[in-house]
């Protein structure tokens, strides 16, 4: 067995070199949604994704991934401080590269801000058992509902490594691009 891969820092929230969170509770308040289901790649310590949905009156709910532990211990001392942050945002910590699809509700959102940032060599052997960003981006356009979104953050540490691989996935699924909004680019599942 090996060791899961996960990233041994956390994230501070830092809008002027990754907006991208602040970014998407503007588009999210810009497009007036509402009781929606949001999953979100990528917490960061300062958890403002899940802090606004949870707090802003929208009844969103988001559920999270990290694999950040520093992130993680963050969330949990966020919800033993706040209750009623945890009843609108979940988050578990874990590698996204080892989703299984049986474990995922159907969303509405879904944010890949930072796909190809922790591909690591070992992500897709057989022994790690993991799945390619391509194969990332599928599982979630299938749990994705129809007229539901899909959105990148296009100032990512990974964007130019994944542009290609989204371009694929593009023409592959029944997505359009529909526009973009401030650092995101914005598709929709037909």
């Amino acid at each position: 067995m090996s060791t899961m891969n996960y990233w041994a820092r956390e994230w501070e929230l830092q809008e002027d070199i990754c907006p991208c969170d602040v970014h998407f509770n503007q588009w999210i308040a810009d497009r007036g949604l509402r009781d929606k289901t949001i999953y979100h790649f990528g917490t960061g310590s300062h958890h403002v994704v899940g802090r606004e949905q949870a707090i802003n009156g929208s009844n969103n709910a988001v559920f999270a991934i990290t694999a950040s532990i520093e992130e993680y211990q963050a969330y949990i001392e966020l919800v033993a401080e706040n209750s009623r942050i945890n009843k609108n945002y979940v988050v578990y910590f874990g590698d996204i590269y080892l989703t299984n699809a049986k474990l995922l509700p159907e969303f509405d959102v879904v944010t890949m801000f930072h796909l190809r940032e922790f591909f690591h060599p070992n992500t897709s052997s057989e022994e790690y058992g993991g799945i390619t960003d391509r194969g990332v981006l599928d599982v979630f356009t299938a749990r994705t509902r129809s007229a539901g979104y899909i959105l990148f953050y296009t100032g990512s540490l990974g964007f130019a490594r994944a542009t290609p691989i989204i371009a694929e996935w593009e023409q592959a699924n029944p997505v359009e691009r529909i526009g973009e909004f401030k650092t995101l680019r914005i598709y929709r599942k037909r």
